[in-house]
């Protein structure tokens, strides 16, 4: 099954994405947008995985979680990768709360490499995925494009979530919540 550990958001924190999306729409086109269900902040991809693991993999999502406090996360100003000029994923980067953010995705690391699972090859760089230039397509980043209203929100748990792919786009299924400690 295709998975990925996530932390989930909270709705208004969606719908407030949600409405930027809206408005950007009409401004960049050939462009597949991220419904605002399926709004989330990956902490780490880990493709597919054999029934048999998802057990371990959601102790280690358990463990990595009770080891940590919540903590406030913070998003705004849009970005593109690979850059503005020849754009092909569009995101909303982290604004506060970064560090604790990494900090929790390097116990996740430690914790899934003791299970065979490599760890990732780039640098973890926090950020929410909005949308994907459709393939074969290229757009302009007109100047007038709006800015993204900056938004904060408690990061309290981690999920671990299936993802299915079908051809209107990807269903989410959360398999298991890791619950922070509160202190």
């Amino acid at each position: 099954m295709r998975t990925f550990i996530a932390v989930d958001l909270p709705v208004e924190v969606k719908a407030a994405i949600g409405r930027y999306i809206e408005s950007l729409r009409g401004t960049l086109t050939n462009v597949k947008w991220v419904a605002p269900e399926n709004l989330h902040l990956t902490v780490k991809f880990l493709g597919e995985v054999k029934e048999s693991v998802v057990r371990d993999i959601r102790n280690c999502v358990s463990k990595t979680a009770s080891g940590f406090s919540p903590f406030m996360m913070g998003l705004s100003h849009m970005g593109f990768f690979p850059s503005s000029d020849q754009p092909r994923v569009i995101w909303i980067s982290s604004d506060g709360g970064e560090d604790q953010l990494l900090d929790l995705f390097q116990e996740l690391e430690n914790c899934l490499e003791d299970l065979g699972i490599d760890r990732e090859s780039r640098t973890f760089s926090p950020h929410l995925t909005i949308g994907r230039v459709k393939r074969d397509r290229h757009i302009v980043v007109p100047d007038n494009t709006p800015e993204f209203e900056h938004v904060s929100f408690k990061v309290n748990s981690l999920a671990l979530i299936r993802s299915t792919l079908t051809p209107e786009g990807p269903v989410y299924e959360k398999l298991f919540e890791g619950i922070m400690n509160e202190p």
